[in-house]
């Protein structure tokens, strides 16, 4: 079961935050908090494949601009069903690309799959530099639902979106598949050893991770209206890995923290009057971190919390030396030492 505690704390903290967000910041910066919160969900598509399955794809803003062009192609079709089914059938129409980009993981792993996924990060790029999206000629811009016109209901929106996907990965993760993902992460022959098909839970981790994905790239194109190539450049894959190794998205708190990182950062350096650099300067200093420790950041903080509730668990138990040293056995109770027949 997930924590019910811990859920209902971050329910209550995105309702806050639909409440607060556009109610009370400047529109600027609810642009700022939408850009956050899409980012957010394409980085759960790195926890699912990076943080849960172990596997390095520097693909994943590809299959975020297959979602983004089905959903756009939709819109100008002018297809039944709205921007909440066009959503949908986008991150499906990501998937069986990216169950065949997961068949080379199949056979390969490490740099050798990171070099594969990056290659078609780079033919996708060029794909989408000499074919426009689709109403980009006919300047026909995505139509947002009704209740979501404004960019303060985009941001409740995107929220749920969010939180829908982050319980549904809970969930999964509860699974035999999902918990398949963890073994293989540490070893693919332990996995097979006990049982559990590595082929068939890879392939599910390509597929699910180019779902969420493409489902973040409809997102996107739902806040822009209409999108160009350069939204979903392969330089934005190799960074938001990057960012996933060292945050680790497989926890949803990591999930938002890579998407606020990336969306906001340089504005708020930006607001306080502070260099640019210092942003690349503490990326390299969680860079030097994650490598030290060889795990993400929220990993850690997860771990200290973990260790800081056993310790206090530990603390609270009587000590069982001490109740036995002040237990006294009275003498006429004891024993004779000497056997009957000698007495």
């Amino acid at each position: 079961m997930i924590d019910k505690r811990s859920w209902g704390i971050a329910l209550a903290v995105a309702a806050a935050a639909c409440v607060i967000v556009p109610n009370v910041l400047p529109p600027y910066w609810v642009y700022l908090a939408i850009t956050a919160v899409v980012s957010s969900v394409i980085m759960q598509s790195y926890g699912v494949i990076v943080g849960r399955a172990g596997v390095m794809s520097l693909c994943q803003m590809s299959f975020a601009a297959i979602g983004a062009w089905v959903v756009l192609r939709l819109n100008l079709a002018d297809a039944p069903g709205g921007f909440i089914v066009w959503l949908v059938i986008g991150g499906l129409a990501a998937v069986p690309v990216g169950v065949a980009i997961g068949l080379p993981a199949l056979r390969i792993r490490g740099v050798n799959l990171a070099v594969v996924t990056f290659g078609f990060a780079v033919a996708a790029d060029i794909v989408l530099n000499a074919n426009q999206f689709p109403g980009t000629t006919e300047l026909k811009t995505l139509q947002r639902p009704s209740l979501f016109l404004s960019n303060g209901g985009y941001f409740v929106l995107v929220v749920i979106v969010f939180m829908v996907l982050s319980i549904g990965l809970a969930l999964f993760n509860r699974t035999r598949l999902g918990m398949s993902w963890l073994e293989i992460r540490y070893s693919e022959r332990a996995a097979a050893a006990h049982g559990i098909s590595v082929a068939r839970s890879k392939l599910a981790a390509f597929a699910l991770s180019a779902f969420i994905a493409g489902i973040g790239g409809g997102l996107m194109a739902g806040q822009l209206g209409l999108v160009v190539s350069s939204n979903f450049a392969m330089g934005q894959s190799l960074a938001l890995f990057a960012v996933a190794i060292l945050i680790g998205p497989h926890n949803p708190e990591g999930a938002l923290m890579g998407g606020i990182f990336g969306a906001v950062m340089a504005t708020i350096l930006e607001k306080l009057k502070l260099p640019q650099d210092l942003g690349g300067i503490l990326f390299g200093l969680s860079a030097i971190f994650a490598l030290r420790s060889g795990v993400s950041q929220t990993d850690f903080a997860r771990a200290r919390k973990r260790e800081a509730a056993a310790r206090k668990l530990l603390e609270s138990l009587p000590d069982k030396s001490q109740e036995e040293s002040e237990v006294s056995v009275p003498a006429t109770e004891t024993a004779p030492l000497v056997p009957a027949a000698l007495r």
